[in-house]
């Protein structure tokens, strides 16, 4: 299954999830911790992978910013403009190139739950760097390396590594490279769902590192889980917060 096809198939079950539900407990802490990390007088803030905007939107109306947001599938760029956020149906390379050539400048750049998508850090944060301004801020929001913790089928955890292409450290070097000071931080959320909940979510696969999953591989995995009636673990979302400097 291609990501295009993926993120097409999962646009609907997407906002069920915990961490994408919105106004979910989920929700309303990640935008709390993001709202801390925006510069002072943050006025413009770009989402490259925006998804459907569910969280950015909420993020517009609280932090009173102007959000464009970035998105290659078609679907989700649908879907988030339905949430009132102007979206650029684009990948994050290309709106890059032409951002910088434009000389456009922005407070923030956000890249929430991208990182494995990118796969020339280097060249992609050299040119974002460029677009913004003094103060401005880029904010890599990202999991693990690894998905100790979680509890998905062995097969699912392979497929999580293997999907992370660089490690963080890559990436935070390659935004120091790019001229920014970089601070990095580690955020956890408590999750608890029903086990059957964890199973459909498995079952539709709501994060792209299960889409290459076949059907026998997510049902066997996640009986040979053996699972409490109470799914319970510590989401972790970590903060990589490159600053530019004057």
């Amino acid at each position: 299954m291609t990501l295009a096809t993926h993120y097409a198939a999962v646009t609907d079950v997407y906002e069920t999830a915990w961490c994408y539900q919105n106004n979910g407990d989920y929700q309303q802490w990640l935008l709390a911790c993001v709202e801390e990390v925006l510069p002072s007088e943050c006025k413009t803030l770009v989402d490259i992978g925006c998804g459907t905007a569910n969280f950015t939107s909420v993020l517009q109306e609280m932090a009173h910013v102007q959000i464009t947001g970035v998105e290659p599938s078609a679907e989700m760029a649908a879907k988030a403009k339905e949430h009132g956020v102007h979206v650029e149906m684009m990948d994050a390379m290309s709106w890059a190139a032409e951002a910088m050539n434009a000389g456009t400048k922005q407070d923030v750049i956000m890249l929430k739950e991208v990182r494995h998508h990118i796969d020339d850090p280097a060249n992609l944060y050299d040119k974002l760097a460029a677009c913004l301004n003094p103060g401005g801020r880029i904010l890599l929001l990202t999991r693990p390396d690894r998905s100790n913790g979680y509890p998905f089928p062995a097969t699912a955890h392979a497929t999580w590594t293997a999907g992370i292409t660089l490690p963080l450290r890559t990436h935070v070097e390659a935004l120091e490279a790019a001229g920014l000071g970089v601070h990095v931080r580690e955020e956890r959320f408590s999750v608890r769902m029903a086990r059957e909940e964890w199973g459909r979510l498995l079952r539709a696969r709501f994060w792209s590192h299960l889409s290459s999953l076949n059907d026998s591989e997510i049902d066997n995995g996640f009986k040979e889980l053996d699972l409490a009636e109470q799914v319970e673990f510590d989401d972790c979302m970590i903060f990589v917060i490159a600053e530019h400097f004057e």
